[in-house]
């Protein structure tokens, strides 16, 4: 599913970096507290015992439904049925499909996406009809919880932490509804991280980290709200970005890094 910040194009090589650390033997399952399109986590569920987390009722919602058999597709999209799911009521599965899938950038509403495909032969209702349904055999037995993660207690889990990424210029910020953005506490998080280091394994997705944080992998990126086979790499305006997998270093000894 588009979905703005997804791991689409690095979710194999990430996945498979963590399986190497971490068996599943060695923990009692495996935690994304920020799932989103769950690019990551379809790869972990091959092997581990799965709880999926994000704050976002509507999307939270949207993996319940389909993984129950209770989503029902859209027939159709127009620029005013797209402003008609925008005012429904949360949670709600439609919202957060039509919000994240049929906008520009995968960007939670924030813009009708055929009003920027500049008359390319694109179906974006039928991609985002199509990527659901490879995605549904694949999440049958995860857990799904609609939870901020400063309110989770994990132990003993594999963690995995794809946050909103930090900004130096600006507030980081992030959007669970149609009407605010909401801002993201980055000092809060990487207390956090180290908290839930004592317990667990955690890993993070970032660019930047403190100091205690280790990059234990790290790949160039392009980084853009348009990202797709069409049109990806195709902007050389556009600035690629070193994404980075650290741990804390608590972990390094753990982990014989």
């Amino acid at each position: 599913m588009k979905y703005m910040g997804g791991k689409y194009f690095l979710c194999k090589e990430i996945s498979q970096i963590m399986k190497s650390y971490i068996s599943p033997e060695d923990v009692s399952g495996y935690l994304e507290p920020f799932c989103g399109a769950l690019n990551i986590l379809i790869h972990m569920n091959e092997d581990y015992q799965c709880i999926a987390s994000d704050n976002h009722p509507d999307l939270i919602q949207l993996w319940k439904d389909v993984q129950n058999n209770n989503f029902k597709f859209p027939n159709e999209m127009n620029e005013s049925i797209y402003h008609e799911c925008k005012l429904l009521k949360s949670p709600n599965s439609l919202k957060a499909f039509v919000g994240f899938s049929l906008s520009f950038g995968g960007k939670f509403f924030s813009g009708y996406a055929d009003k920027y495909k500049n008359n390319k032969n694109e179906n974006f209702l039928k991609e985002a009809i199509h990527s659901i349904q490879k995605i549904k055999p694949k999440i049958k037995n995860i857990q799904f919880n609609c939870q901020s993660y400063d309110k989770l207690s994990p132990k003993n889990l594999l963690i995995y932490c794809d946050p909103p990424y930090q900004n130096t210029k600006y507030p980081i910020k992030y959007r669970i509804d149609t009407k605010k953005y909401d801002l993201f506490d980055n000092n809060k998080f990487w207390d956090i991280m180290r908290q839930w280091s004592q317990n667990n394994y955690v890993f993070i997705s970032e660019t930047t980290a403190p100091n205690d944080f280790i990059s234990i992998w790290e790949k160039k990126s392009h980084r853009s709200a348009s990202q797709s086979d069409k049109t990806r790499y195709k902007n050389q305006s556009e600035s690629f970005t070193i994404e980075k997998l650290y741990i804390h270093e608590s972990l390094i000894k753990k982990l014989n890094i």
